[in-house]
C-alpha cells in the first residue's frame, strides 16, 4: 500500500455523518475524496480546487460555495513545506486565496504530506506568491524588490499571456534570500494595497498527517 494511502486511512477516521467538509488540492486529497465515497450522501462539501471540485460532483457529494457557509467541522490540504508552529507555504496551485477562506473557516485544517515536507526553516527554493489586483502590479513589484526579493510575474503555461487566478487576479512569485523573516515580510505585503492574498498560512494549520514512505508509518503534527 501506498504512503498516501496510509495518510488517507487516517484522515477518513476523522470524517463523521453530518459534517461539513472542505477538501484542497491535489493527488493526496482527491485520493481522500475518492475513499471516503461511503459518506457521499451524509456529508457536504467546500472546495477552493476547480479539480477536487469537479471529482466531488462527479462523485455524488453536495458541494456549496464557501460565500454561503459560516463554518466548516474539518479540512484537508496539502502543502509544500510546514513547520512545526503550524505554519506552511503553499504555492503551486495558484489557489491559496480561496484555500485560506477554508482554512479560517475551519475548526480543524489538517495537512497531509510526506514526512520530508515538515522543516524546521522553509525552504528558499519555494517562492512566497502573491495574489494581486491587476492594477497594483507595478506598486507590489516595486515593494517586494524594496523587502530583497526578486519578484517574478507567472506567466501561462498553455497558452501566451499571463496567470489570472479563478478570481481573475496575477500571480506574482516572490524569490527572497532568506525566509529568517518570513512572518514580518509577510505581513507588510499582507497590508500592501493591491495584494490580496500571499500563499504563506502563519499558524493557520491546526494538525498534519504525515507519511513516511521509507519505513510506511504515520506521524502527527499537533
Amino acid at each position: 500500500m501506498s504512503i498516501s494511502k496510509f495518510i488517507v486511512q487516517q484522515a477518513i477516521s476523522l470524517i463523521k455523518p453530518g459534517m461539513t467538509v472542505g477538501f484542497g488540492g491535489g493527488s493526496t486529497v482527491g485520493l481522500l475524496v475518492k475513499e471516503s465515497a461511503n459518506l457521499v450522501n451524509q456529508i457536504q462539501v467546500l472546495t477552493p480546487s476547480p479539480t477536487t471540485r469537479q471529482l466531488a460532483t462527479v462523485l455524488g457529494y453536495t458541494v456549496i460555495d464557501p460565500q454561503y457557509c459560516d463554518r466548516i467541522d474539518i479540512a484537508f490540504d496539502g502543502c509544500d513545506q510546514l513547520d512545526h508552529r503550524h505554519s506552511a507555504l503553499k504555492s503551486g496551485g495558484g489557489i491559496h486565496t480561496n484555500e485560506k477562506i477554508i482554512a479560517t473557516l475551519a475548526d480543524e485544517y489538517w495537512l497531509l504530506a510526506p514526512k520530508n515536507r515538515l522543516v524546521t526553516q522553509f525552504s528558499t527554493d519555494i517562492p512566497l506568491v502573491l495574489e494581486v489586483l491587476p492594477k497594483a502590479l507595478a506598486l507590489v513589484m516595486h515593494r517586494v524588490a524594496a523587502l530583497g526579493g526578486q519578484p517574478t510575474v507567472r506567466t501561462a503555461s498553455n497558452r501566451d499571456g499571463l496567470t489570472l487566478t479563478d478570481n481573475g487576479n496575477l500571480l506574482i512569485d516572490c524569490h527572497f534570500p532568506s525566509y529568517n523573516q518570513l512572518s514580518n515580510i509577510n505581513q507588510q505585503l499582507s497590508a500592501l494595497a493591491g495584494v490580496v492574498e500571499t500563499s504563506f498560512f502563519d499558524h493557520l494549520i491546526t494538525n498534519a498527517i504525515l507519511g513516511d514512505p521509507d519505513t510506511n508509518t504515520i506521524n502527527y503534527l499537533y
